[in-house]
């Protein structure tokens, strides 16, 4: 049982990292995209309200995916699809494009947070202490890992 609680302690760590690097991924291309598509900063600022309001519409439907599927399998679905959103954003031909785009990078980021939060929870409990500091805590080391990877590729 010890070994089952371990893995999954890593395996949800593993989670809060991807989730992370995608993030700090993410920000190193907003100038590139702003210049690609001439936003001026007001639409810039538009655009990245977007991924906001995604997540915030598409948050509460978590539950119900969990429900349906089960706390892992929509934490690897979720987490999958906001990785694959990452590539979107390049391919925008214009604003409004981006803006929807953003909607759904920010609805799957909400929803795969939402999901891997409830199983730091659960593996918590089985551990019988806290943990969720050490998970958030390898959600930095992925931003920061990603956002440098995303710098060097710059």
């Amino acid at each position: 049982m010890r070994n089952d609680n371990q893995r999954a302690r890593i395996a949800v760590a593993a989670v809060f990292a991807v989730h992370g690097a995608v993030a700090g991924s993410m920000a190193t291309r907003v100038p590139w995209l702003q210049d690609h598509l001439g936003l001026d900063p007001a639409a810039l600022g538009i655009a990245l309200f977007c991924p906001a309001v995604g997540a915030f519409i598409a948050m509460p439907m978590s539950g119900r995916l969990v429900h349906r599927l089960g706390g892992r399998a929509a934490t690897r679905i979720l987490l999958a699809l906001w990785c694959a959103a990452l590539a979107l954003p390049s391919q925008a031909p214009g604003f409004a494009p981006l803006c929807a785009i953003f909607l759904a990078y920010g609805a799957a980021a909400g929803m795969c947070d939402v999901t891997m939060n409830a199983q730091g929870v659960i593996v918590e409990r089985r551990l019988g202490r806290s943990v969720m500091s050490g998970l958030h805590g390898m959600w930095s080391v992925g931003s920061l890992a990603g956002a440098g990877i995303g710098v060097v590729a710059a």
